[in-house]
């Protein structure tokens, strides 16, 4: 025998051994209590003294255990331990808890959250719902993804190629007369269930049960886990799992941005994309890229002050007004134009402050400039609210009427449409010119944080800040976040593009009423953000 052969032989008979412990395990996990020493040797062909000493080790290690009967075999415990894992190191069940207890407090039945192990979904983590007979299944038990809901969630969202592997490995057994038991059946299962954004297990892995998966994805659209919820099918009928499709989708997608939103948190240290500058406001705000002057300006609200930071240089305070700023716009012939409590201020890197006479029509929550300089206002009055023009000739002239508070509005570039906000109701309008009866953009799902902000880019893309959830996300023509760009601050109040090409995403945020504990997390809150964003 050569010396390369007498290297090579142990690592061979090292993974055969290895192989041979994966298949007790999986024997054992898919009948726990139905199997005993005697009964795999007989299925492994292994010896007695061989498989004694693997399952000893395993034993030993945490993987198996003894039945009550001092003979079977059940999985051990330690795979709760390692479960806790799943989902690129996150404690996934922490961050769903509230999600699960919503969706559980909402439907009456259990919520379960759930992570792929191999070709099976482990439950990681469950609310109990409050009705009798509400479902109770165990925690760290594994069920093939064929015959879940939270399974088909998973396997219908992963990248095709990784899916193909998965379900090469499936070998189907009817665990109940519903289950999926052929390939074909269930990939057609898996296209429905890509069209319409969840999953049903219908009776298919416990009969009398129903249950609706959705899965949750994280920053590059790959599942890490799924959400579900789950119970008889005289409560969970097929109406009522449609009702509790959007609802379910809707949590889904929340525990994904708090999942994408954690993993930035995480990589924060080792970021050299963002850049910080100016001095810590109590309140910055209002960021304005003015392409004349080649530089941008934003706000300080309650220390009041204007900064400028010019194109190639530093941060610098211009201005330091007479009173709290409520509103701030770019000026018609140039720097900014404010609202303090003495009235309207033009504030211009060469003149400083300047009082100056604007039209104030009564109760405006926000203001923006429309095509030409025009002057928009946002009032809200005896519960709604009403958009349009302002001028000192012609007063307000109102154009559209919404049923929520704005605060915050954005014109396209060719003026055509206009963008509102409601943070409380988080609601993103789209409002057309020449078209009386506003169009709801977007609702962003609470989890995601409260839209503060928004701005377009320079290819009439809508982006939005989210308070309380460390981000500005980029919705699609249908609204649907499409993008989301993590900060290291919890709460950005501003946000504007603007520096060469359009390319930086500049970034105002809040450091006042913030946790201390969280604000020392969170050092760059108050300071300008700098980041650049790929168009």
């Amino acid at each position: 025998m050569s010396q390369n052969s007498a290297v090579q032989k142990p690592a061979i008979q090292g993974a055969g051994l290895l192989m041979k412990a994966c298949d007790i395990l999986d024997l054992v996990g898919e009948a726990p209590g139905q199997w005993t020493v005697s009964a795999l040797v007989a299925e492994t062909g292994l010896s007695r003294s061989t498989l004694y000493r693997i399952v000893s080790a395993l034993v030993t290690r945490g993987f198996l255990r003894n039945g009550a009967d001092g003979q079977s075999l059940l999985l051990g415990f330690h795979y709760l331990d390692l479960a806790q894992n799943v989902g690129a190191g996150q404690d996934l069940a922490a961050l769903a808890a509230d999600e699960l207890r919503r969706l559980r407090e909402m439907t009456g039945e259990t919520a379960y959250l759930a992570a792929l192990a191999g070709n099976q979904m482990v439950s990681l983590a469950k609310s109990v719902g409050a009705h009798e007979n509400a479902s109770t299944a165990a925690m760290g038990k594994a069920k093939p993804v064929y015959a879940t809901s939270q399974g088909k969630a998973v396997l219908a969202f992963l990248p095709e190629r990784q899916a193909e592997q998965i379900m090469a490995t499936l070998a189907f057994q009817a665990i109940t007369p519903f289950t999926l038991t052929d390939i074909s059946s269930l990939k057609r299962n898996l296209t429905l269930v890509r069209q319409r954004g969840f999953a049903i297990d219908d009776q298919e892995n416990i009969a009398g049960t129903r249950c609706i998966g959705v899965p949750v994805l994280d920053e590059k659209g790959v599942p890490v886990a799924a959400i579900s919820v789950s119970g008889p099918i005289y409560r969970m009928t097929p109406e009522r799992v449609e009702q509790l499709a959007p609802e379910l989708i809707a949590a889904g997608r929340r525990l994904g941005l708090m999942v994408q939103s954690q993993t930035a948190k995480t990589a924060r240290p080792a970021r050299n994309d963002v850049t910080a500058t100016g001095p810590a406001a109590f309140h910055a705000d209002r960021p304005f890229w003015l392409p004349r002057e080649n530089c941008l300006y934003w706000i300080d609200r309650l220390a009041p002050a204007v900064y400028v930071l010019p194109e190639g240089g530093g941060a610098e305070t211009i201005a330091r007004p007479p009173g709290p700023i409520t509103h701030a716009l770019p000026g018609r012939s140039g720097g900014l134009d404010l609202i303090c409590e003495n009235g309207w201020f033009n504030v211009t890197r060469d003149a400083g402050c300047v009082a100056i006479d604007r039209p104030i029509a009564g109760d405006e929550h926000a203001l923006a400039r429309g095509p030409a300089g025009s002057l928009w206002a946002a009032r809200h009055l005896g519960g709604v609210t009403q958009i349009g023009r302002l001028s000192a000739r012609d007063g307000f002239q109102p154009a559209w009427r919404v049923g929520h508070d704005i605060t915050d509005m954005a014109f396209s570039e060719d003026g055509s449409s206009l963008f509102a906000l409601s943070p409380h109701e988080g609601t993103i309008y789209a409002l057309q010119t020449g078209r009386e009866v506003p169009m709801v953009l977007s609702r962003i799902p609470r989890g995601s944080g409260i839209p503060t902000a928004l701005t377009l880019d320079r290819r009439g893309r809508l982006w939005v800040a989210l308070s309380d959830g460390w981000s500005v996300v980029r919705l699609d023509e249908n609204g649907e976040i499409a993008e989301a760009v993590a900060l290291p601050v919890p709460r950005p109040t501003g946000i504007a593009f603007g520096g060469n090409a359009g390319s930086t995403l500049y970034v105002t945020s809040e450091r006042i009423g913030i946790a201390r504990d969280i604000l020392e997390n969170a050092p760059l809150s108050g300071r300008l953000l700098m980041l650049a964003v790929k168009s």
